[in-house]
């Protein structure tokens, strides 16, 4: 390339030899000289106290989890970049749908996140599946979560209603693999306890909802189940019960019939009863392809409440 003609550059020859030695010297198109600078020599903008640079997240963001005190992964890869390095620990004691915990994992820190809610400890969990892969989830150590069925059972009769609700949200998030919708609108013992959809078609979804019982179950129970799947026009309905089911319930829920799946080509019970052991023990879990997921689904439907850690 000819030497560029003009003036140019308020260096002496010896300097300009000097930055062509070291590789500091770009030429343009046009044979114009510039002084190659890197990022870490530049003085740049001191970070300022009003972090106004990080978008919300609205109502088409892709990380938008549905979650409604969802932060930016973004602020919270900041916060943790910040104030820690890699490979310490970053605690969240109110981590909702854990966002904290994704950017930590992210940035290599170790983390420990707290929350009094399964449904939220449901999402995190889907969340870093998502993101990480499924082998993330062995690493996981889950504490003050049913193990067996004598937890289950100290879960289910606690005296607070809002803790013991917390028996059902985990009973339906861990039968279908945390893929199911919590119902937070119904009242006492009666109702929809949570609903999951899978895919019929290319465009189509069809409905199973979901009933929890601590204790007292009989037959009319299955005859509830029934007409809640009427109601709610749901094809599939599921009975998760602590105890044992009766023959007379077993009875019913095989009189219900089958439903057969137009493209997998599989039959299932109109109605599965399914205990709390199995789910414990034998690890029984929704067999059927679900096709939208925990909450993203939900957004119209739930109706989070943020509870405070005892």
């Amino acid at each position: 390339m000819k030497p560029y003609k003009g003036r140019y550059w308020a260096y002496s020859k010896d300097n300009m030899r000097e930055f062509a030695k070291e590789g500091r010297l770009i030429h343009t198109e046009s044979g114009m000289p510039e002084y190659k600078r890197y990022l870490d020599e530049m003085p740049g903008m001191p970070l300022q106290d009003m972090w106004n640079d990080i978008d919300p997240i609205n109502s088409q963001a892709k990380e938008r989890l549905g979650y409604p005190t969802q932060k930016p992964l973004n602020l919270l890869e900041r916060i943790i970049v910040s104030s820690s390095k890699p490979d310490d620990i970053v605690l969240d004691a109110y981590c909702g749908c854990g966002t904290t915990i994704d950017a930590a994992q992210k940035l290599k820190r170790k983390w420990i996140g707290i929350d009094i809610t399964y449904q939220s400890i449901a999402v995190i969990l889907k969340r870093l599946e998502d993101t990480y892969g499924k082998k993330i989830l062995e690493g996981i150590k889950l504490n003050g979560i049913p193990k067996d069925v004598k937890s289950a059972t100290a879960l289910a009769n606690r005296k607070d209603d809002r803790l013991r609700k917390e028996f059902e949200k985990w009973a339906v998030l861990t039968y279908t693999n945390n893929r199911a919708i919590i119902n937070e609108k119904k009242g006492a013992d009666a109702g929809i306890d949570g609903t999951a959809f899978f895919k019929v078609g290319k465009n189509d979804n069809a409905k199973i909802i979901f009933q929890v019982k601590s204790g007292g179950v009989k037959r009319s129970d299955i005859a509830t189940l029934r007409g809640d799947m009427a109601k709610a026009n749901a094809e599939l309905g599921v009975l998760i019960t602590l105890e044992e089911p009766t023959k007379p319930m077993i009875s019913d829920a095989k009189a219900a019939g089958v439903y057969k799946h137009p493209e997998m080509g599989k039959t299932y019970d109109r109605i599965i009863i399914v205990t709390v052991r199995e789910i414990l023990e034998d690890g029984a879990r929704l067999e059927i392809p679900m096709s939208l997921e925990v909450l993203k689904a939900a957004e119209k439907e739930i109706q989070e409440t943020q509870l405070t850690l005892l």
